[in-house]
């Protein structure tokens, strides 16, 4: 029987999901699906606060924890903040550590709006879902200093895999 493999994401903090995985010593490893530069359209960039039509970078990947798929991100970052990260491997370790290190961005701030949601055929294929299973749905934006948008994402979990904590001081 495997033990329950969960992470704990503190809601009124920013951390890394792959520092979470790693401090509980869970394996893992990342298939990346898409790593690709395109226009933003009018969403992406009034989220990203950048000219429409200008370059992104779009990643997704499956993160697989304790050998079983737990997630499918995507995440789209204005190019310009990070020119050649497509050459970068992203699948051996945290993109954040990589953005950090390469160029020295470090995120202070996550926005986030967090729902449940049916799955569709992809989301059901690669996460090993039945029909009609539901997923946890967390989308958002990042930030640098001076709440400048960094990143747009949208993860798509299963639902046992994340649970939510708050801590609230009166």
């Amino acid at each position: 029987m495997e033990k329950d493999v969960f992470i704990i994401r503190n809601i009124d903090k920013f951390a890394s999901v792959t520092d979470a995985i790693i401090s509980h010593g869970f394996s893992y490893h990342y298939q990346v699906l898409e790593k690709s530069i395109l226009e933003s359209n009018r969403f992406i960039s009034k989220a990203l606060n950048i000219p429409l039509a200008s370059k992104v970078f779009c990643f997704e990947k499956v993160r697989v924890v304790q050998d079983k798929p737990r997630s499918i991100e995507k995440v789209y970052i204005d190019y310009q903040k990070i020119p050649g990260i497509e050459n970068f491997n992203l699948s051996k370790e945290s993109f954040y550590a990589i953005l950090k290190r390469e160029y020295g961005i470090e995120i202070n701030q996550s926005e986030e709006e967090i729902l449940i949601v049916e799955t569709n055929e992809k989301e059901r294929q690669l996460l090993n879902l039945n029909e009609g299973s539901e997923v946890l749905l967390i989308k958002g934006t990042t930030y640098v200093h001076n709440h400048e948008p960094l990143e747009y994402f949208e993860i798509v979990s299963v639902t046992d895999f994340y649970k939510f904590r708050s801590e609230s001081i009166l």
